[in-house]
């Protein structure tokens, strides 16, 4: 649960920190030694040492998440149509697209409980999650950048479409995070765990009275035997492999369409940030605020050298501002929002039009949930209507 389910937000924020420019890369170009460095590193720092998570190592795919899906999922009378969609979806891997977690080796009697086949679909969670929680550190990290433009009043106005567009993917993103951790893993991670505890205090209390041992078992379902456990820990799976939709491919495939427009579209604007200079301007007024604090304990000018500070400030804040506005009028820029809301409006409603689907909600009520959180207060709805 720590490592495969992402449970232990310190590791994933500890490893992505060191291990995200690796990651951001092409998978040829991924120096995969560096990112498992990186993962034992985070390991140590962030957990107790033990035998099960020293042998963890990250290995990276061939195949998207989608097409890996589509191969384990495809029936016989979609075999030729799957096949057509991922011939013409072949492309090259990001390191954040491809990894995935596998033990080196399960020690016995771990290796009883934790087969192949389990592993396996503990390793297609673990790359929806991570995927999922990458686009969402890379979107945050785009409302950090945003707070700097934010800051220079006469941008508000022009920035806002860019301010809306990105709210917007923040709330899907977010909300599709939670709902697969805290309504689909972490309910059913309870459910199991007080099964194993029943199993515990059923084992204690083989010495206990005969008729207090009775009443117990008579009261509740927990595992006694191996293959109990066995069975018990594979619906765990089973449950939260449906519930965050991996056995659905069109859910899946437009969630994936969505999280891969939010990636483009934050680095897109993160380009823009580098273009306009404003991490420079930020970084210089952040140095030169750190030298003027620094000469105010030695210098008996300091009113003046604050003054200058401030001045010398606004100018060039001024001159950074009339650059970027002069940015987000072309017509490029424009086209390039206006393009982002289009398709991210369009994938997001082929999404919500699936999952409130008759198919969708039979299938799964916790659907229901995540229809909810993603349109509780009925914009989406209204907002697909309208174009309709």
């Amino acid at each position: 649960k720590k490592y495969f389910l992402l449970d232990q937000g310190d590791f994933f924020v500890d490893f992505l920190d060191g291990a995200e420019g690796e990651l951001h890369k092409e998978l040829p170009h991924v120096l995969q030694g560096r990112v498992q460095n990186w993962l034992t590193t985070s390991i140590a720092r962030t957990s107790e040492s033990c035998q099960l998570a020293s042998s963890l190592r990250c290995t990276f795919q061939n195949k998207s998440l989608r097409d890996t899906l589509d191969d384990l999922g495809r029936r016989s009378h979609r075999k030729s149509s799957s096949s057509k969609k991922s011939n013409t979806r072949q492309k090259v891997l990001a390191g954040f697209e491809a990894i995935a977690f596998e033990f080196k080796s399960v020690p016995f009697p771990t290796s009883i409980i934790l087969s192949h086949s389990q592993l396996r679909i503990y390793q297609l969670i673990f790359r929806l999650i991570f995927f999922a929680k990458y686009v969402e550190r890379q979107l945050v990290g785009m409302w950090s950048d945003h707070q700097l433009l934010k800051a220079m009043m006469s941008l508000r106005s022009a920035c806002s479409p860019t301010f809306s567009l990105r709210r917007r993917m923040l709330h899907f993103i977010q909300n599709f995070v939670y709902y697969m951790t805290f309504d689909v893993i972490e309910p059913n991670w309870m459910e199991l765990e007080s099964k194993l505890n029943a199993t515990k205090k059923y084992c204690s209390m083989k010495n206990e009275p005969k008729k207090d041992n009775d009443d117990f078992v008579a009261n509740g379902h927990f595992p006694r035997t191996v293959d109990d456990l066995y069975h018990e820990h594979n619906q765990f799976l089973v449950r939260i492999s449906h519930q965050c939709l991996l056995p659905n491919y069109d859910l899946i495939e437009k969630a994936s369409k969505i999280m891969t427009t939010c990636l483009l579209f934050s680095t897109q604007i993160k380009r823009f940030m580098e273009t306009t200079q404003v991490y420079d301007l930020h970084e210089q007024t952040r140095l030169e605020r750190s030298q003027l604090r620094y000469s105010e304990k030695k210098s008996k000018n300091s009113n003046q050298e604050g003054m200058d500070f401030r001045a010398n400030r606004e100018e060039r804040t001024q001159q950074c501002s009339d650059r970027i506005l002069r940015e987000l009028s072309t017509e490029t820029y424009k086209h390039m929002i206006t393009r982002f809301d289009e398709v991210f409006s369009a994938h997001l409603a082929g999404f919500m039009k699936n999952l409130n689907s008759d198919f969708g909600q039979k299938s799964n009520a916790h659907l229901t949930n995540l229809s909810m959180q993603l349109d509780y207060n009925g914009f989406v709805s209204s907002s697909i209507n309208q174009k309709e």
